[in-house]
């Protein structure tokens, strides 16, 4: 019996990008691995520095288990991919708390209130909690794949996901448009009468953070929902590095202000070690 064009287009476009983005993942820690020396290994360790750590070393092992699954073309007799498949999915997730730790952080800083960091840490368990109780649900029909799936997956080893995905990437988009609200909120209120060359980079980055998130976030659902199901798979890695990636560059970019001279200078309160600095800290709250 023949398989339908589109089944292998699917599987074949997403093995190619999850395959490529292990490549670019590659290229963009060789090209930054001069910013991280500077900036962050002569640094002490304090807690931000090891979540940094993990959302920029963990990802070479989630999309690698990726990569592997990806390059995939036998399966044997007996043979069990449920157990790769889960410690896959735990790490990816690992990944994206990661990073979204970091953002965390510096939104915490921006506002220097304990109840909002309360809201931060319990409101993306409960959306996230949310989307798991709703993935194991029939709520998502494959109304556009009404044929069944004709490839075999013995051993649940064919590199192809599931459309319930789709409320782990909305939980997600949601996050980030609550977060980016409380961001615009307190640079426009707070910050709206000048700030300095680092603050306006904290601001900018974070908040571009954020968007690119979220627009990818809605390409996953997107693709998660409107193509046949086996092209499902196709922004797994894609949006972990996107997350690794962005988190890096926007500490790298803080270093690299913090360490220019600065002609104006304003007065800014130390109260955290957002840049995980060696004797003075920045923050981006100043003094009333």
């Amino acid at each position: 019996m023949s398989t339908p064009l589109f089944v292998d287009a699917g599987i074949q476009a997403s093995k190619y990008c999850n395959v490529g983005t292990f490549a670019v993942l590659i290229f963009d820690y060789c090209i930054t691995i001069e910013a991280e020396s500077r900036w962050v290994w002569n640094r002490k360790w304090t807690f931000v520095r090891l979540i940094f750590t993990i959302s920029r070393y963990l990802p070479f092992c989630a999309i690698g288990m990726t990569f592997a699954a990806a390059l995939r073309t036998q399966y044997y007799p007996g043979e069990s991919c449920v157990r790769y498949g889960v410690v896959s999915h735990v790490l990816h997730i690992l990944c994206i708390i990661a990073a979204e730790g970091l953002l965390i952080i510096r939104i915490y800083v921006a506002w220097n209130s304990k109840r909002l960091l309360t809201f931060l840490l319990v409101f993306p368990v409960v959306c996230f909690v949310s989307s798991y109780i709703l993935s194991d649900t029939q709520l998502v029909f494959n109304f556009t794949n009404m044929i069944s799936n004709p490839i075999p997956d013995p051993g649940n080893c064919l590199f192809s996901g599931g459309r319930n995905n789709v409320f782990e990437y909305s939980a997600l988009l949601l996050y980030e448009l609550v977060l980016l609200c409380l961001m615009l909120f307190v640079r426009f209120r707070r910050y709206k009468n000048g700030i300095g060359a680092f603050q306006q980079i904290f601001f900018k980055d974070t908040t571009r953070y954020m968007l690119y998130i979220m627009i990818m976030s809605s390409i996953s659902i997107i693709l998660t929902m409107a193509p046949p199901i086996t092209w499902v798979s196709i922004t797994d890695s894609p949006q972990i590095l996107m997350h690794s990636v962005l988190a890096s560059r926007i500490l790298f970019n803080l270093r690299e202000s913090e360490g220019r001279p600065q002609t104006t200078r304003h007065k800014w309160e130390e109260l955290t070690d957002i840049q995980f600095g060696s004797g003075r800290h920045s923050t981006v709250r100043s003094e009333v």
